[in-house]
């Protein structure tokens, strides 16, 4: 895989701050991210193997990558 593309990756950080704004907070978490992730890349993976239930397939491949990144302690 190849990852986001820069524009992708501007969605990734512009949507994660509207969800940090809409939860009354002017900076963004991790879970802000790990929210919006599906919406900003799920269009953007492309699975070798077509399966029935392509959607859920596409969720489980991104738990799975959501759940490799390590969240970084604050403090």
């Amino acid at each position: 895989g190849l990852g986001l593309s820069p524009r992708g990756a501007l969605n990734l950080m512009n949507l994660s701050r509207a969800n940090a704004f809409m939860r009354g907070r002017n900076y963004v978490i991790p879970n802000d991210v790990k929210e919006v992730f599906p919406y900003v890349a799920g269009h953007r993976l492309i699975l070798k193997d077509k399966t029935k239930n392509e959607h859920e397939m596409l969720m489980t491949v991104m738990n799975e990558i959501l759940s490799a990144v390590k969240v970084p302690n604050i403090g």
